[in-house]
């Protein structure tokens, strides 16, 4: 039985992103929960699960269904292959000019615009992507995927959720509701899209749009909550939250946090920089599965769209997005709006997209080489990836570093469930401290290096000044 194989090795080995392909397979057996660390996850109920269903073949992360390369290839047939961002007809650098798009987001505002123009074009007729929820006292989720059909709601939807959401419902949705739907994900969601619709005809027909965002990994509620609960407010009293505010006359990934109390005080923002946590390299309160994927520009999308860091553009405090476009479809919209004034677009290389995700590539790329050398010989269970495994990738302490990054994520959800018992929000650090050290510590012999071989091309300079001096004498 499929479903009795995904659970003992995607949903059993930890791997299952949440995404809810699985659960809209007809006769699949699967329901969505929310688990007690703040995750989504797949439960295969044996009862209801038919032989002849095939959930794998939709799961992005199983061992039964194909890669981004060989979707991309049948996607994007006339679109150029490059090796880190996938297939590509033209990639930008840029952001909206007219209107509050730009502001309102947490980059350039290219998505919210994007899709609508979409919308009022009529190229779809509705919108799946996150928006917030009003928190209740049994349901605290504060965002979800829901359906837009309006530039309001579209405007809800905006900005960044670094945050658990699940796709069932609304591609429960889609599939009761005829129309064109765009739907807005992360790279692993848009692939479980894309999987979704070469299985079940129906999605391919109403989902003709797929927008996908830049993706360094999930988090789990904890992950709001805990800075929440760093700037005063408790994980019980959260109402909203913006992960992505703005700071006037600070580089673009100099922003702070925004958060709401539900006891109607005004909202308090902070700095990420003085919020423990935030550094998204330590990967606190991360999706296991994250740690194996290997697609950090949604590979499979009509066009992906992040954050342009790269230092002629992080400057602007505005933000400004990366677009990587693989359908004609998109050029066109994207050009129409740059001759119109409506965009400010630099064209640039493929290559000067993947450099502006230099890290989340390196940890998706060698640090991932050496995950799967290390399941592997382990004899762990594992998705297949497109990445070789590789005992020393990276060289030095790498290998070293990307354990220690796994041990925070799984051990930070343990130390945040902790400390809401304890009601103490210091726990946390104090839990992870020992792995924090050597975390740091394993940093330092790259420094030291990198000033050892400063100095040896520094001081055979300074020595050869200094007998030129004293020769002159």
């Amino acid at each position: 039985m499929s479903a009795s194989h995904l659970s003992e090795t995607v949903i059993g080995g930890g791997f299952c992103v949440g995404c809810g392909a699985c659960a809209v397979v007809p006769g699949a057996g699967i329901r969505m929960t929310y688990t007690d660390i703040g995750t989504y996850g797949a439960e295969v109920v044996p009862d209801l699960c038919d032989a002849s269903a095939n959930p794998e073949s939709v799961c992005p992360f199983s061992d039964r269904s194909i890669d981004e390369n060989a979707l991309g290839a049948e996607l994007f047939p006339e679109a150029t292959p490059h090796p880190q961002i996938g297939r590509y007809l033209a990639t930008y650098a840029g952001a909206v000019a007219e209107g509050e798009y730009r502001a309102l987001g947490s980059s350039g505002g290219l998505v919210t615009w994007l899709l609508s123009q979409m919308l009022n074009a009529g190229i779809v007729d509705g919108v799946a992507h996150v928006r917030p929820r009003e928190p209740t006292k049994d349901d605290d989720r504060l965002f979800a995927f829901a359906l837009s059909h309006t530039a309001k709601d579209l405007r809800e939807g905006s900005k960044s959720r670094y945050y658990p959401v699940e796709m069932s419902q609304v591609l429960t949705e889609i599939a009761g509701r005829p129309g064109r739907y765009a739907v807005v994900g992360v790279p692993c969601f848009i692939k479980a899209v894309r999987l979704l619709q070469r299985q079940q005809p129906k999605f391919a027909e109403r989902i003709s749009v797929t927008i996908g965002l830049v993706c360094g990994h999930l988090k789990s509620a904890a992950f709001a909550q805990f800075l929440a609960w760093q700037m005063g407010v408790h994980p019980d009293s959260l109402k909203a939250i913006d992960f992505r505010f703005k700071l006037e006359d600070q580089p673009a990934n100099k922003y702070g946090v925004r958060v709401w109390s539900r006891q109607g005080i005004e909202p308090v923002t902070t700095a990420t920089s003085e919020l423990f946590g935030s550094n998204w390299g330590l990967g606190l309160f991360k999706y296991r599965a994250c740690d194996f994927c290997d697609d950090v520009l949604a590979e499979t999308a009509d066009v992906s769209v992040g954050d342009a860091w790269l230092s002629r553009y992080v400057q602007d405090s505005r933000g400004t997005n990366v677009v990587v476009a693989r359908t004609t479809a998109i050029t066109q919209i994207l050009s129409k709006g740059t001759l119109s004034g409506a965009l400010i677009l630099d064209e640039i290389s493929a290559d000067d997209v993947a450099a502006s995700q230099t890290a989340g590539l390196r940890h998706r790329r060698e640090g991932l080489a050496y995950r799967l050398w290390r399941y592997h010989h382990d004899g762990i269970w594992h998705p297949s990836k497109r990445v070789i495994p590789s005992r020393q990738q990276g060289g030095g302490l790498r290998p070293k570093i990307y354990t220690l990054r796994e041990e925070l994520a799984i051990r930070s959800h343990t130390a945040f469930r902790e400390a809401k018992e304890q009601r103490d929000v210091k726990r946390v650090r104090l839990a992870l401290d020992p792995w924090l050290r050597a975390y740091e510590k394993a940093y330092r012999p790259n420094g030291l290096r990198t000033l050892t071989r400063r100095l040896v091309r520094w001081l055979p300079i300074r020595i050869r000044k200094l007998a030129r001096r004293l020769w002159m004498r």
